[in-house]
């Protein structure tokens, strides 16, 4: 008879486990995911909702705000609320672990309406590593994942010339181009860059025509990285796009 006790106390328990209060068990995280655990989430229940969950989902993990202060918060990034580096399968930048030895500069693209995509070159010993990174997401709606990468190898000459770029536009000192004001149905471009333990970042909107000259420097060298990627050549096959329309979509001047 003693199974018969159980059962109903086995059922008590597991209806008790389904109904826990999401706000409270956020209000104290455990942080206790593997990586493979919080990449898995992401994929299922916020790659692919409209604006990533933000203002829809409340207090739920499936809202990204909520999500990444929940599983993320251990990490001090300044885009630690930006779910297209989680989508690109990138790392988000904690500036209290800065590394004195990396080079590094990423450019990631929420383009409206299109296909993001993200930049990523950084010396590793006597080479330039150039990497392009998309995901299956529609700009401006939803980050989706990762489901193309390229990466190519160059003589540490084109870091070397990226990088004296970034030091005449005094890169580690910018901050917000108070000229431009933003918009409707453009893309979000946000630079980061890593040398000698110094790290900043930058968002500008549609780079290429709205802002002052130091803006519009740093979007030719997010085109020059572009054109080395072979971008439009990849999205002409995926899409079905023609040059021109390409060209149109993705301007490189």
């Amino acid at each position: 008879m003693k199974p018969s006790i159980y059962i109903p106390f086995l059922a008590f328990l597991i209806t008790s486990c389904n109904h826990i209060d999401k706000t409270k068990a956020i209000a104290k995280p455990t942080n206790k995911w593997s990586k493979d655990s919080i990449i898995n989430y992401f994929k299922d229940s916020i790659a692919y909702r409209m604006y990533n969950g933000y203002g829809r989902e409340a207090d739920s993990l499936n809202n990204f705000d909520k999500f990444s202060k929940y599983l993320l918060g251990d990490i001090k990034a300044k885009n630690i609320s930006d779910p297209f580096i989680l989508g690109f399968d990138e790392n988000y930048i904690d500036t209290t672990k800065i590394d004195t030895t990396k080079k590094w500069l990423r450019i990631s693209v929420d383009p409206v309406f299109r296909t993001p995509y993200c930049l990523i070159l950084e010396k590793k010993g006597n080479k330039s590593i150039l990497t392009l990174k998309m995901t299956d997401g529609h700009g401006g709606y939803y980050s989706g994942y990762l489901n193309f990468t390229s990466t190519q190898k160059y003589s540490d000459s084109l870091y070397s010339s990226i990088s004296n770029k970034l030091h005449q536009l005094n890169f580690w000192s910018i901050h917000e181009d108070t000229t431009c004001k933003g918009g409707m149905d453009g893309e979000e471009w946000t630079f980061e860059a890593v040398e000698n333990g110094q790290y900043n970042i930058v968002s500008r909107w549609v780079p290429l025509s709205c802002g002052n000259d130091i803006t519009h420097q740093l979007a030719l060298l997010g085109v020059d990285l572009r054109q080395k990627s072979k971008l439009k050549g990849y999205l002409q096959v995926r899409t079905g796009m023609g040059k021109q329309e390409l060209d149109e979509w993705y301007p490189d001047k």
